[in-house]
C-alpha cells in the first residue's frame, strides 16, 4: 500500500505534507498552525484527490489535515482555514476548492490578477491540457509585495513577496518568527526520494507564461531578503519549496541557484535535448512550443528546462 499523503513535522509550527499524485508531480504542501488564533494556513494545495497515485484511496486534503496535523492546545481540530496559492498550477490548487466550500480565506498574488481570472485560470493553470477539473474557488485576498497577512486583523507574521517568474503570479511567503521562506516553483532542487521510496528528478520548470528576466530579478530579490535576515543573527534563514526541497540553508542555495541561472545563460551547462511541449511532462502538455532541457554531467543539485524562445532572452541580459 502507498500513502495518497505523507505527513511529517517540518517545524515548531509548520508540517510538510507530500501528495502522491499520478502526474508525478509530487508538490509539497505545507501547513502552518495558530493554536492561539485557532488557524490554519495552508500554502498550497496538491493535485486534488481525484489526482491521487496512492493506493489507499482519493483522500480530500482537507480531511487528511483534519485527521493527521495535531492541534497542540485542544483534543479536536476547529480551524478557521487561510490558503496560500503561491502560484495557480493544477498541482498547487487542485485541493482547494474544499476549503473554498467550507470559506476559507484564499490569498494569491496581486502582481497579475488577470492572469488567474476565472477565464484564463482553465488555460494558465494546466488544468485543460492535464485533463483535470478546475477548481471552483474565488480569491479572496490579493496579496501586496512585502504585505504582512492577517486573519481576523490578528498578523500572522507573514510576508507575501512577489516573485514572478516562474509564472506572473508566483508568491514567496516569508515565516518571521519561524524563519521559513516558502519559494513555491521558483525553484529547487533536483532529486528527492519520496517517503514511500518513489525516486524524483526534476528541472526547474518554466512553462510558456515563464519569463527569464523576472525570475532573475526575484532570485535576487529574494536573496537580498535572505541576507538581510541572516545579518547578525545565529539561527539562518531557511527554504522551503514547491518539490523536492523542504529544510535547505536559503541564502547558500539562492546564491547556488543564480549561480546555476547564470551558468545556464553562457552556455556552459550542457544541453541534453530539445522536446515539444506535449513531451514534456507526464499525463498532459505545455503547448506547441519546443523547450530545451539543460542538466549538466553526474549527480548534480539542478537542472532547468525551459522555452526555447528563453535562448534569445540569454543574449539580452542574465542573472
Amino acid at each position: 500500500m502507498t500513502p495518497t499523503y505523507t505527513v511529517s513535522r517540518l517545524n515548531a509550527t509548520t508540517h510538510l505534507i507530500i501528495h502522491n499524485d499520478k502526474f508525478l508531480e509530487f508538490p509539497y504542501i505545507y501547513v502552518k498552525v495558530y493554536d492561539n488564533l485557532k488557524v490554519a494556513v495552508i500554502i498550497d494545495t496538491g493535485c486534488g484527490a481525484k489526482s491521487t497515485k496512492g493506493t489507499r484511496g482519493q483522500t480530500n486534503l482537507k480531511t487528511f489535515i483534519d485527521d493527521n496535523v495535531p492541534s497542540t492546545s485542544r483534543g479536536t481540530n476547529n480551524w478557521t482555514f487561510l490558503v496560500i496559492c503561491t502560484h495557480c498550477h493544477f498541482d498547487h490548487i487542485g485541493g482547494i476548492e474544499s476549503f473554498a466550500r467550507d470559506g476559507a480565506t484564499i490569498v494569491a498574488s496581486g502582481y497579475d490578477k488577470d492572469f488567474i481570472s476565472p477565464e484564463n485560470l482553465p488555460q494558465n493553470s494546466f488544468c485543460k491540457a492535464f485533463g483535470v477539473d478546475t477548481p471552483k474557488y474565488k480569491v479572496t485576498h490579493f496579496a501586496d509585495d512585502n504585505e504582512h497577512l492577517f486573519q481576523n486583523d490578528n498578523d500572522l507574521d507573514l510576508i507575501a513577496l512577489h516573485t514572478p517568474g516562474h509564472t506572473p503570479d508566483s508568491l514567496a511567503i516569508y515565516d518571521v518568527k519561524e524563519r521559513w521562506l516558502f519559494a513555491g516553483d521558483t525553484f529547487y532542487q533536483r532529486a528527492a526520494t519520496m517517503p514511500w521510496a518513489e525516486e524524483q528528478d526534476v528541472p526547474i520548470l518554466f512553462p510558456p507564461q515563464g519569463d527569464w528576466h523576472d525570475w532573475c530579478a526575484s532570485l535576487e530579490k529574494l536573496l537580498r531578503l535572505s541576507k538581510a535576515e541572516d545579518a547578525g543573527n545565529e539561527k539562518m534563514l531557511r527554504v522551503a519549496c514547491g518539490h523536492t526541497t523542504s529544510d535547505a540553508l536559503a541564502t547558500a542555495m539562492l546564491e547556488r541557484v543564480i549561480d546555476f541561472g547564470k551558468r545556464v545563460a553562457a552556455g556552459k551547462v550542457r544541453e541534453v535535448m530539445r522536446l515539444p511541449g506535449k513531451d514534456v511532462a507526464p499525463g498532459g502538455s505545455l503547448g506547441d512550443e519546443m523547450f530545451v532541457y539543460w542538466h549538466d554531467e553526474g549527480d548534480v543539485e539542478f537542472s532547468m528546462m525551459a522555452p526555447e524562445r528563453f535562448l534569445k532572452d540569454f543574449e539580452t541580459g542574465t542573472v
